[in-house]
C-alpha cells in the first residue's frame, strides 16, 4: 500500500516499532483502547473513552513512558499499539468455564427401559425408588458443578483483570473510508495526529 510519498506500513513500522513514547493521557486496559478520527475536532469521543477507563482500568498512564510494540495499516485505521497492544489480543483467554452437567448414567437409562415393561407393582416401586435416588445424586452433582463452574468464573475474571493491567494499550486512528488504501500518513503525519496525547522518543 504505498502513497505519491512512497510510505508504507513497513516503513511506518521501521520509524515506530521499538521507539518509547510519553504518554499525556491515560489508556484504558483494553485492545478497543482510544479511538482517534482523523479531521475530527475533537478527534476523540472523550465519552466513549471515559466508559473504557471505567469498564477496564488504566493501563497506561499519563506522564508513563510506553513502547511502541506495533504499527498495522488496516482497511480503516491505523494501530498504534503500545506495551502489547491492550488485552483482547488474539489469544487472550476469555473469563468464561464451562463445565458440563452430568449425564444419565448406563443404569439409569436401564431402570427406565425396564420400568416401561414392568407391570408388576412391587419392582415398579422399587425402581421408581432407585430413579429418584439415582436423580437426586445427579441433581446435587450438577449444582456442585454449577457452583465450582462459578467460583472458576470469578477466579479467572480476578486474573484477566490482572492481566489486563499488563497488556498495554494503543491508539486506533480512523480515517475516511478509502483514505488509506491510497494514502498511508507518513512518519511525522502520525506523530501530527497523536502529537495532543504522546511525545516521542527514541
Amino acid at each position: 500500500m504505498g502513497t505519491a510519498l512512497g510510505t508504507t506500513e513497513a516503513d511506518l513500522k521501521r520509524f515506530f516499532e521499538g521507539k518509547q513514547v510519553l504518554l499525556k493521557m491515560d489508556m484504558p486496559a483494553t485492545k478497543e483502547g482510544v479511538d482517534v478520527y482523523y479531521r475530527r475536532n475533537p478527534a476523540i469521543d472523550f465519552k466513549t473513552y471515559s466508559q473504557r477507563i471505567k469498564k477496564y482500568g488504566v493501563a497506561l498512564r499519563n506522564g508513563e513512558r510506553s513502547l511502541v510494540t506495533t504499527i498495522r495499516v488496516k482497511g480503516k485505521n491505523l494501530e498504534f499499539q503500545l506495551s502489547g497492544g491492550g488485552y483482547g489480543t488474539l489469544g487472550d483467554e476469555t473469563a468464561s468455564v464451562y463445565l458440563p452437567s452430568v449425564s444419565k448414567s448406563n443404569r439409569k437409562v436401564q431402570i427406565e427401559k425396564d420400568l416401561k415393561k414392568e407391570t408388576d407393582p412391587v419392582p415398579r416401586d422399587q425402581f421408581e425408588k432407585e430413579l429418584n435416588r439415582l436423580r437426586e445424586i445427579r441433581e446435587r452433582e450438577n449444582a456442585r458443578r454449577q457452583t465450582e463452574s462459578l467460583k472458576l468464573e470469578a477466579q479467572r475474571k480476578r486474573e484477566i483483570e490482572k492481566k489486563r493491567l499488563q497488556a498495554g494499550s494503543r491508539f486506533n486512528v480512523w480515517f475516511p473510508s478509502g483514505y488509506l488504501p491510497e494514502t498511508a500518513p507518513t512518519p511525522d503525519e502520525v506523530m501530527d495526529l497523536l502529537e495532543e496525547y504522546i511525545v516521542s522518543f527514541k
